[in-house]
């Protein structure tokens, strides 16, 4: 099973800004800054056996009514050989539980 070669965020607002994209420090250091304006966040990131291959991780968005333990489960039961054993962290779930 492959491991996360790189990771970042994407970010998306209620008011129309422009996205942003962040890695795990930046968006760990403005979370409770930005929280009410979030519209969507992505976990993007790519494995060391297929790296040209993005894989995008809904962690949270506003189109959707899901609960906390619905994207958690969701993400438990994919596939580790598909996704990277890796994929979920403490804070993704962090993120999740945090919007959801």
């Amino acid at each position: 099973m492959s491991r996360m070669k790189s990771c970042l965020y994407l970010i998306e607002y209620k008011n129309g800004d422009d996205p942003e994209t962040m890695m795990q420090p930046m968006l760990e250091a403005c979370i409770d800054n930005i929280f009410d304006t979030v519209s969507k966040i992505i976990k993007q990131y790519r494995l060391h056996n297929n790296p040209k291959k993005k894989y995008n991780m809904t962690l949270f968005t506003d189109e959707h009514t899901f609960t906390a333990e619905e994207y958690i489960q969701h993400y438990r039961d994919m596939p580790k050989e598909v996704w990277g054993q890796d994929f979920l962290e403490d804070f993704d779930i962090e993120i999740i539980t945090m919007f959801n």
